[in-house]
């Protein structure tokens, strides 16, 4: 249904040799054995595998051959068919597919009312060839809440045929009766070290493959894109030397730079935000360190002497960043919420 279902398929092997998300695909698969739940939330950042993990799961749900194992067999008909996004039990919808219905040229933000009645559509529709009708939702976090409340009827009562999953990078931007309604499944963030060895398999060479893993916070599937793409890799190179001048300046130079990012903020919203996980990203791999986790996989532009603040106080940190993050979506003023953010931020010294 959309070509978001090909980009899927590269990032999997047969199987469910997903990276780095062991514990969501032991639940999938025992969801698979015992009999799905009618309504799953996938919550996870961009290119964390949560469209890879709803295909496989849809894959093992409707494949013939899938068995005891619940592992998709990848070779026959249905099996093509959904790798190639032409099976008419497993439905996709996404800000892709709402451009393409509503032929709109502009710019797709949010799912609209209209995508909502779409997919209320597809789910009454029985199974033609399968026993259960799956239905992906991707970009579910950009719903409003009137797009949610309508949503909310679908899954209040759904036939007992359809399993819907919804794919959102923040489950908790969702009202909470949508919540209540779903089996919450929470990507997780693996090591660098994971993500460096899915690029070497697929031939990256080692310093290179470091690099890449480096810059990809955990995200498997932007590794896998950005190891041949440039352009991102230096995208995510500058927005992270920044965030690690931003950290370890010191509390003068770091309001200098909250104040300026402040002020951006009303012209390109997204850019801040960038720049706002790029930041607690960098803190993350400081708790990393403290913590002594994965050690021989520390962030080579990542030093600093010994500090005198505890993992408490980083933990704060990272706090402070959501708290940022969530008062500039509820239109704080930015400069308040920017400069409240960095002076709970503890000093570094490199």
């Amino acid at each position: 249904m959309s070509s978001a279902l090909d980009i899927a398929q590269t990032h999997l092997s047969p199987g469910w040799r997903i990276r780095g998300q062991d514990r969501v695909i032991d639940d999938l698969r025992r969801a698979v054995k015992a009999g799905p739940r009618h309504s799953y939330i996938l919550s996870g950042a961009h290119h964390s595998g949560k469209l890879s993990c709803a295909m496989q799961f849809g894959a093992a749900l409707l494949c013939p051959n899938a068995g005891e194992d619940a592992v998709p067999c990848h070779e026959c008909s249905i099996c093509r068919r959904i790798e190639r996004g032409v099976f008419p039990d497993l439905s996709l919808f996404d800000l892709k597919t709402q451009a393409m219905f509503d032929k709109n040229t502009g710019k797709n933000l949010t799912l609209n009312i209209s995508t909502v009645r779409r997919i209320t559509s597809d789910v009454s529709l029985r199974p033609s060839e399968a026993r259960w009708k799956v239905v992906i939702v991707n970009d579910v976090e950009t719903m409003q809440d009137t797009a949610q409340e309508a949503f909310l009827k679908t899954l209040e009562e759904p036939p007992a045929y359809v399993v819907i999953v919804l794919l959102t990078t923040d489950a908790d931007l969702l009202l909470p009766t949508i919540l209540s309604r779903c089996v919450v499944l929470r990507m997780q963030t693996p090591p660098l070290s994971t993500v460096e060895r899915a690029l070497i398999e697929t031939g990256i060479d080692h310093d290179h493959a470091h690099r890449v893993a480096l810059l990809s916070d955990g995200q498997v599937g932007w590794a896998l894109m950005a190891a041949n793409d440039p352009r991102l890799l230096e995208e995510r190179a500058a927005v992270r030397l920044r965030a690690i001048a931003w950290i370890t300046s010191e509390p003068y130079r770091r309001l200098i730079t909250a104040t300026l990012l402040a002020d951006v903020f009303g012209k390109d919203r997204e850019a801040v935000f960038v720049e706002l996980m790029a930041v607690q990203r960098v803190w993350r791999e400081v708790l990393h360190v403290l913590e002594r986790v994965d050690p021989e996989n520390r962030p080579d532009d990542l030093q600093f002497s010994e500090p005198d603040f505890s993992s408490a106080s980083v933990v704060a940190c990272l706090r402070s960043i959501d708290t940022c993050v969530a008062n500039l979506e509820a239109n704080v003023r930015p400069r308040l919420a920017m400069q409240s953010m960095v002076t709970s931020w503890p000093e570094m010294s490199t």
